[in-house]
């Protein structure tokens, strides 16, 4: 019986696994937003996305968080910190709290000439940090400079 479970629980560790290096980087964009998604394509499994509504200057960036998490923390906004390169930002996050749901957001946004922007476009990865958690995304094959022009004003 424990090796049975003990084997079910390590298949399920290595699917998990198997499952999160699909994740890619893939940008959609309309006339009216444009997102770079790092997720697996056709499912609601996103890791990180900087979208925004075409021409208006602005990207936003969306990090899902557990709900559960968010919900302890009891605010509305969190400090997030991002790095990318050298070039380091803390931001007042908005919380969206998705009740009932595993998942909801942090979610903040920034002029599309921020700096920590223009140092996406140049590093191999960037880090996220909310509270005590942070996570690092690769950024091989973001396409942040089409994200960018596709956001910006003129």
């Amino acid at each position: 019986m424990h090796r049975s479970l003990a084997l079910l629980l390590a298949l399920g560790l290595a699917s998990g696994a198997a499952h999160a290096q699909e994740r890619d980087w893939a940008l959609d964009a309309s006339d009216q937003e444009a997102y770079l998604i790092f997720g697996v394509s056709d499912t609601d499994d996103v890791g990180v996305s900087l979208w925004c509504r075409t021409r208006k200057d602005m990207v936003n960036l969306y990090v899902p968080r557990p709900t559960v998490e968010l919900e302890q923390l009891g605010r509305r906004k969190v400090p997030l910190t991002v790095k990318a390169g050298e070039e380091t930002a803390t931001f007042a996050g908005k919380i969206d709290l998705n009740r009932g749901y595993p998942s909801s957001s942090v979610e903040v946004e920034m002029p599309v000439d921020n700096p920590l922007l223009k140092a996406l476009e140049k590093a191999d990865r960037f880090s996220v940090k909310i509270g005590d958690q942070e996570v690092v995304f690769p950024l091989y094959n973001a396409d942040v400079t089409t994200l960018l022009g596709l956001c910006r004003k003129g």
